[in-house]
C-alpha cells in the first residue's frame, strides 16, 4: 500500500539531488510523494529554475522564516509576473492574502478579533453538534468515506455558522472554490480557460447579488459587521468589500477539508500512535498538530522579490517568484528531531503548515477546533474504525494544495 510520505524517505545519503531541478509543485509526482523533493530541497541553498518562469525555491526551515516574516524584502502581491498569471485571477480584489501593509493590516484587523483563538473556542458545542449531525449520517453503515462525510462538508457548516450563511448558498460557494481550485492545478504559464473566467464573472455577480440580499436581513455575525463597514463607516472598498467575502467564505473550505482526512488517515496509517490516542485523549490536540506538520494541507505559498535581494548566498533579482516550500520546512532535521517519524507527543512542534508572520493563517483557531473536535468523536464512535481493506490512497492537488481524493474506512 502507498503510504503517507514519511514511510518513503530515503537515507540522507540516498537523497536524490536531481529533484532540485525537477521540483514543480504542481506535478502529479510530487502530490503522490513529495517527501523525496523535500529532502532534496533540504540538502542545499535555495534553488532556482523555471517553472513558468524563473523562480527562486526557498525550503529549509530557517530560510522559510526569513522570507515569510519579511514583507518589506518578499512581497504577497503579484507584480503580473509572466508565467504566473495564474495566480492573480483576483489580482483586481484586494484580499488578505494578496494584499501588504497597509491595506493587509487595515482589513485584517477588522476581522481578527472574530478570530481569536478563545472566541472560536466557544464555538466548540456547536461544531460538536454538527459533527454528530455528519456521523449520524451514516449510522449503519459499515463504511464509508471520511472525505466525502466529513471533509467536504464540515468547514463549510463551520463557516456557515459564522457568516450566517444559509445552506441553499452553499453550493454557489462551493462553485466558486471549485474554480479557484481548477486555476491554481494548471501549468504554470498555462493560459486560463476562457471558461473559467466565465464561471468567475457569474461568481463575482452572484457574489454582489449576494452581499445585497444579506443587507437586508443584517445580524450580529461577522459577515453583517464587514457589510457595514462598507455601507456606514466606508472602511472597505466596494472590491475589498467583495473580497472580504471571497476570503472569508472561501479560505478554509479545502485545506481544512484536507486536515480533516489526514488527521484520521495518519492515524490509521500509524496504529501505535492511534493507540496512544485512544488510551489518552488528551493527545488529540498533539495528534492534529502532528498531522498537520508531517501532512501539511498548503505545502507551498508564493512571494515575489520586492527589490533585487539575496537570501543564503543565492541573488534574487527584482519581481522574482518565491515559492516559499512549507512542507519541506516541516522535515527539516535542523528544527524537527527525527523527522520522518509521525509522533503525536512532539513537543515542541512549531511548524509552518499555518504560515508565519504577518499572514499567519487567520483560520487557524477554527481549523484546529474542528480537528480536535472531529477526532475526538470519530473515536468515540467508532472503536474499531480502520482503513477499508481494498483502500489505495490517490492524491490531488494544486501549486499549493495536497489532499486525498477519498479516504474509504470501516466502523463495523
Amino acid at each position: 500500500m502507498s503510504t503517507s510520505p514519511s514511510s518513503e524517505l530515503q537515507s540522507a545519503a540516498d537523497v536524490d539531488l536531481s529533484l532540485r531541478l525537477k521540483f514543480d509543485p504542481g506535478s502529479p509526482d510530487f502530490h503522490n510523494n513529495p517527501v523525496p523533493y523535500y529532502k532534496a530541497l533540504l540538502a542545499g541553498p535555495p534553488v532556482q529554475r523555471e517553472i513558468g518562469t524563473l523562480t527562486t525555491i526557498v525550503a529549509r526551515y530557517d530560510d522559510l522564516i526569513t522570507v515569510i516574516r519579511d514583507d518589506q524584502r518578499f512581497s504577497i502581491e503579484n507584480p503580473v509576473v509572466a508565467g504566473t498569471e495564474r495566480f492573480n485571477v483576483f489580482w483586481d480584489t484586494p484580499t488578505l492574502a494578496h494584499r501588504d501593509p497597509p491595506v493587509h493590516t487595515r482589513l485584517r484587523r477588522m476581522v481578527a478579533p472574530s478570530f481569536a483563538p478563545r472566541k472560536i473556542d466557544e464555538m466548540e458545542p456547536a461544531v460538536r453538534a454538527m459533527v454528530g449531525r455528519l456521523l449520524d449520517s451514516v449510522a449503519g453503515q459499515a463504511e464509508f468515506d471520511v472525505v466525502k462525510v466529513l471533509g467536504e462538508q464540515l468547514p463549510m457548516m463551520v463557516f456557515g455558522y459564522m457568516l450566517n450563511v444559509p445552506e441553499e448558498d452553499f453550493a454557489s460557494i462551493r462553485k466558486l472554490e471549485n474554480v479557484t481550485h481548477q486555476i491554481g492545478a494548471l501549468k504554470p504559464g498555462a493560459p486560463i480557460p476562457v471558461e473559467f473566467l466565465n464561471s468567475l464573472e457569474e461568481l463575482r455577480a452572484f457574489f454582489f447579488d449576494y452581499i445585497d440580499r444579506r443587507r437586508a436581513n443584517l445580524g450580529n455575525d461577522l459577515l453583517s459587521a464587514i457589510i457595514t463597514a462598507h455601507d456606514e463607516k466606508g472602511s472597505l472598498t466596494r472590491q475589498e468589500l467583495l473580497g472580504m467575502v471571497w476570503v472569508l467564505l472561501l479560505g478554509g473550505l479545502s485545506t481544512t477539508a484536507d486536515m480533516i482526512s489526514y488527521i484520521l488517515y495518519d492515524l490509521l496509517t500509524h496504529p501505535d500512535q492511534l493507540a496512544l490516542v485512544r488510551r489518552d485523549p488528551e493527545l488529540i490536540a498533539g495528534a492534529v498538530e502532528e498531522s498537520l506538520r508531517y501532512d501539511p494541507p498548503v505545502h507551498t505559498h508564493i512571494r515575489f522579490a520586492a527589490a533585487d535581494t539575496e537570501l543564503a548566498g543565492v541573488g534574487i533579482p527584482r519581481g522574482t517568484p518565491v515559492y516559499v516550500v512549507l512542507g519541506a520546512g516541516n522535515y527539516d532535521p535542523a528544527k524537527f528531531k527525527d523527522p520522518e517519524s509521525f509522533d503525536i507527543r512532539r513537543h515542541p512542534n512549531d511548524h509552518l503548515s499555518f504560515g508565519e508572520g504577518i499572514h499567519f493563517c487567520i483560520g487557524a483557531a477554527p481549523a484546529r477546533l474542528q480537528g480536535r473536535v472531529m477526532l475526538g468523536e470519530v473515536l468515540r464512535r467508532f472503536p474499531r474504525l480502520r482503513l477499508a481493506p481494498d483502500f489505495r490512497p490517490r492524491w490531488a492537488g494544486s501549486v499549493f494544495s495536497r489532499g486525498l481524493r477519498e479516504l474509504r474506512v470501516c466502523v463495523d
